[in-house]
């Protein structure tokens, strides 16, 4: 690494790429400190083929991180709509980028922190 570049911009702010796959684009930050990137391509398949089954559903993506099958069931599987669940406030705002950056209508999709236990309680009440 050439000590001379950064890893942030002028405010301090981790550097985000934006990557593409099956037409929906994600930002990712592959210039941070830790493991993640903010993507994980070996869930390209999988959030592929749950795509082929959401035509006209409505989708919930627990543990979305990212809201990787929530945006490929919105964008690539034409689901009626689609609610993301993470327990970290982190990854729902980086879902919430993500929708952003596709051009996604918030009516159409959405993304909330909370535990998943809660989340299914207070779902099914």
């Amino acid at each position: 690494k050439d000590d001379s570049a950064s890893d942030e911009d002028d405010r301090g702010e981790q550097l985000a790429l934006v990557a593409m796959e099956s037409s929906v684009k994600y930002l990712t930050y592959p210039y941070s400190d830790g493991q993640k990137t903010g993507f994980y391509c070996d869930q390209r398949e999988n959030r592929l083929m749950i795509a082929q089954l959401c035509e006209n559903k409505r989708i919930l993506d627990l543990c979305c991180y990212n809201g990787g099958f929530a945006l490929n069931a919105i964008i690539r599987g034409s689901a009626a709509s689609a609610t993301g669940v993470d327990s970290s406030q982190d990854a729902v705002d980086a879902a919430i980028e993500n929708a952003s950056l596709n051009g996604l209508d918030a009516k159409k999709i959405s993304f909330v922190r909370d535990e998943i236990a809660t989340f299914m309680k207070t779902a099914i009440e």
